[in-house]
């Protein structure tokens, strides 16, 4: 049979009409191919694998529009994917189809080997759960796509979200990105699948390393090509798109199967593999059993200066300290796997979070959650423990009751109690909560809606409190409306140490109809730049709306957006997480036009102003305050 031609692309991240535009145009100038493959997360970020999904996908979904030559792809986990994943099965028409989570398929005369997901010590212990996400491949999916392999012949491409460990191996210096570490897994595939193409993503490079040659199981050897594609429409224009024509292995004679081309190389997972395995030796010093858990714990000689990625957490756990610990003196070298398995003598773990510093070292210390309050209390028995040598300090995570004292706290601007309590700001009190000017104003109408006691969040209120603070936010809302104007607003709740912690306040502001239908994209846009994602929570009324922001966030840290349909937005903040702190002023001084006001010291005026200014709202919003008006 003739050549199968084939595009393939890197992360799309939810830019799926920039994807479509690129390989409609290649193909119309360069081609016809035969199919687009995608590798690499497929939805953008923003918002849970389960949640409703409102990208492009949509007119694919309903038939109003079909991918411009037939594609399939991978990456099933992002905003809104479970849901798609299960409708698209059912839209031939559309010309998109998922592989699926593991396995081998043949697609236009082409034998793929696939593997979705991405790696994550936790999740890889986990059963599949068919939850529809594809976000973290598991032990299971291996040995499935392992067992496919066993009963296929040659494979053309195997795709894969990530890059095997050890690509490096073998090549000249500086011939392979600075970042070319991978996962040891990828790369124990790649020696059992033997693919003639491995094409991955999970890098911001592109890279098309030299031919590599597989091992010969008796019928001859042949070479692997890998290439690992950057993300879809990236701004440092690396490459995205590749085509290659590809003779199906089971067309091509022996001969033309084992050609090995200038300037080959060796295995290079074999080589890493073995490095691995010297230094494992190595470590576990003279007469130690290898066989033995043990060696794993003990101090590493300090020839061996290694330092373990960063562990971010995982986006599909929900928070909650008190199933987590917090462990000091971690050593350097402690990967997330050596973590996992050393925790799991406590319970099962389901997330790890180390972070880096400002200069991009290691932290020493971590957060590790678990999947029940038990294990919990299990692992602070092993405070004192050693891992590689090290003494670590555990302890619980959550310290305290799990809400505010709601005593007032000295030095807390928004206890009223207190002397450095601007009272002037002050607009209305009413049993539970109170309305004020904010003391650094974006506009004449940014005001705060306050709990009159010291709670950190609105997670921690009591019933009525909350209650009342939602009849304050609609009566803003209907200030607002009367001017012609809508609100949007924010919430933060971090666990600040100075002045007793975080004091539960709602940021509000009435903006112009025009920006209130742009706050949605305002808030993601600067959330993306900034490197986090949002999570769309619809509208809902009384306790429900608060249990739907539990359902996201779970007890810990959050930024929450506020829109002018009622529904929200919102982002979990990780243990260890460098939340920009100014960002929901950003937003809101974009939506007001002001872009220049959005740190607050810049926008300090003097006491009469700010009198003058509490006056004034206080008049504008006495027709709908709820201590003067019956609702």
């Amino acid at each position: 049979m003739p050549a199968v031609r084939a595009l393939f692309a890197g992360a799309c991240n939810g830019s799926i009409d920039a994807l479509f535009k690129r390989a409609s145009a290649v193909n119309a100038s360069n081609g016809p191919f035969d199919l687009l493959i995608c590798v690499g997360q497929f939805f953008g970020a923003a918002g849970p694998d389960d949640g409703e999904y409102q990208g492009p996908l949509l007119e694919y979904l309903t038939g109003g529009k079909a991918a411009p030559l037939p594609t399939y792809f991978m990456g099933g986990w992002g905003g809104g994917a479970v849901s798609v994943l299960e409708a698209i099965s059912a839209v031939p028409e559309s010309n998109i189809h998922y592989l699926g989570r593991a396995g081998v398929k043949e697609v236009k005369g082409l034998t793929l080997a696939y593997l979705d997901g991405t790696h994550n010590a936790a999740a890889f212990r986990e059963v599949p759960d068919n939850s529809g996400s594809a976000r973290y491949y598991t032990e299971a999916d291996i040995k499935l796509l392992q067992h496919s392999l066993s009963l296929q012949g040659d494979i053309d491409v195997l795709l894969t979200n990530e890059w095997p460990e050890g690509l490096a191996e073998g090549l000249p210096e500086g011939v392979a990105p600075p970042d070319s570490h991978g996962s040891p897994v990828i790369a124990e595939l790649a020696m059992t699948a033997r693919p003639r193409y491995h094409v991955a993503a999970g890098k911001p490079t592109f890279f098309a390393r030299p031919p590599y040659l597989n091992a010969d199981l008796g019928a001859g050897a042949h070479v692997t090509r890998f290439i690992g594609l950057a993300q879809v429409g990236n701004g440092a224009k690396q490459k995205w798109l590749h085509a290659l024509a590809l003779t199906p292995a089971a067309e091509m004679t022996p001969e033309a199967l084992q050609v090995q081309p200038p300037g080959s190389t060796g295995n290079p997972f074999q080589a890493a593999a073995a490095k691995r395995l010297k230094r494992a030796a190595r470590d576990a010093g003279p007469g130690t059993d290898l066989g033995s858990q043990d060696w794993r714990w003990q101090e590493q000689k300090k020839a061996r200066q290694i330092m373990a990625a960063p562990s971010l957490g995982r986006p599909d756990i929900i928070k909650d300290k008190h199933k987590t610990i917090f462990v000091r003196n971690v050593p350097f070298a402690a990967t997330e796997e050596a973590l996992v398995e050393f925790f799991a003598q406590a319970g099962r773990v389901v997330d790890v979070v180390r972070r880096s510093n400002a200069e991009g070292r290691l932290n020493t210390w971590c957060h590790i959650q678990f999947d029940t309050k038990e294990g919990m209390e299990k692992a602070c028995q092993l405070n004192g423990s050693e891992l590689m040598g090290r003494q670590l300090g555990i302890d619980a995570a959550a310290t305290g009751p799990r809400a505010g004292t709601g005593k007032p706290v000295e030095g807390c601007w928004f206890c009223l109690s207190n002397a450095n309590a601007d009272i002037d700001l002050v607009v209305s009190v009413g049993e539970e909560s109170y309305v004020a000017v904010d003391k650094g104003a974006i506009t004449d109408e940014h005001v705060l809606v306050v709990s009159v006691e010291h709670f950190p969040s609105s997670q921690s209120l009591s019933i009525d409190c909350y209650a009342e603070i939602r009849r304050y936010w609609g009566a803003l809302d209907r200030c607002a409306a009367a001017g012609g104007r809508q609100l949007v607003g924010f919430e933060r709740y971090m666990a600040l140490r100075k002045s007793g912690g975080n004091h539960c306040h709602i940021n509000a502001l009435a903006v112009s109809a025009e920006a209130a239908a742009r706050a949605r994209q305002v808030f993601e846009d600067r959330a993306k730049a900034a490197g986090f994602s949002l999570t769309h929570v619809p509208a809902a009324a009384g306790e429900a709306a608060r249990a739907a922001l539990r359902d996201v966030v779970g007890d810990g840290e959050y930024f929450q957006a506020f829109l002018p349909d009622g529904s929200s937005l919102v982002h979990p903040i990780a243990f260890g997480e460098r939340h920009p702190l100014n960002y929901g002023r950003e937003v809101l001084a974009e939506l007001a036009g002001v872009p220049d006001r959005a740190e607050w010291k810049a926008c300090a005026v003097p006491v009469e102003e700010e009198w003058r200014r509490s006056e004034a709202f206080k008049a504008l919003f006495k027709p709908h305050d709820i201590m003067g008006v019956q609702e």
